[in-house]
């Protein structure tokens, strides 16, 4: 009897440390589209777009996300932003986060991104999001399509 009532006693005790109701879904992240800032010899500076979405019934804030993309099944670039985000209950919200690629991704995307620019170029997004509701950062990972005629979303042709 009193091991039944410390296991239930560890197990309330971790949800409450986990900061989300019990009922919580993570954000889901997508790729709204992605600007070139700076083009170095070493170095290239973009901007993401992220469409952060909260399918729950309460409001979230964003307190720091970071992720790696991949264009065309290639590392492309990776990011991370500690800029504060409100994303209201079951809406969504668009972040821009600051990302780097190093040349020699960079040259690999040019030999196939012109012929992809027409049809869309297929992404995979992966990364964690950190909530005010979680002292955990909570895992994310998506696949999806962004440019083309389909999708209003872009990619500046590099």
């Amino acid at each position: 009897m009193l091991q039944r009532w410390l296991v239930g006693l560890i197990a309330l005790g971790l949800t409450a440390c986990s900061g989300l109701p019990l009922n919580a879904v993570a954000p889901k992240v997508s790729v709204d589209g992605v600007d070139i800032k700076s083009l170095g010899l070493f170095e290239q500076r973009f901007e993401v777009g992220l469409r952060v979405n909260n399918p729950n019934d309460f409001d979230l804030t964003i307190e720091a996300l970071d992720f790696e993309l991949e264009l065309n099944g290639r590392p492309f670039a990776k990011g991370l932003t500690r800029a504060m985000t409100r994303v209201p209950a079951a809406s969504s919200s668009l972040v821009r986060v600051d990302a780097a690629t190093q040349s020699t991704n960079l040259i690999q995307q040019i030999k196939t991104l012109p012929d992809a620019l027409k049809g869309g170029v297929p992404y995979r997004i992966k990364g964690r999001v950190k909530t005010d509701l979680s002292p955990r950062w909570l895992p994310f990972e998506r696949n999806g399509m962004v440019g083309g005629e389909k999708d209003k979303s872009r990619v500046k042709a590099i």
